[in-house]
């Protein structure tokens, strides 16, 4: 999986994002209180333009930390592309 980064980091936070077998993986936490975040995460793909679009977004579960939040989102979103292409499962392993 390769780390990309979508957005300037001087303008806006950055997001960082994941490529995963040919689409493009984005989490973070969402702050549900102060010491709870839920997991989200999105995915994309390029349309026959190039583009990139958002083709999927999940919910996730509650968690105690940022980082176990943002680790699940990465996880959910992995699941769904696997669920996309059953076909590469049996290439990849």
């Amino acid at each position: 999986m390769n780390e990309k980064s979508f957005l300037n980091g001087n303008y806006i936070p950055a997001l960082t994002a994941y490529e995963y077998r040919g689409y493009f993986i984005s989490t973070w936490a969402r702050p549900e209180s102060a010491k709870s975040s839920t997991s989200v995460g999105i995915v994309y793909e390029r349309d026959e333009f190039g583009s990139i679009i958002q083709v999927e977004r999940i919910e996730g579960e509650l968690f105690e930390t940022k980082e176990q939040a943002e680790r699940h989102g990465v996880e959910l979103c992995k699941e769904w592309v696997d669920k996309q292409k059953p076909e590469l499962n049996r290439h990849i392993g």
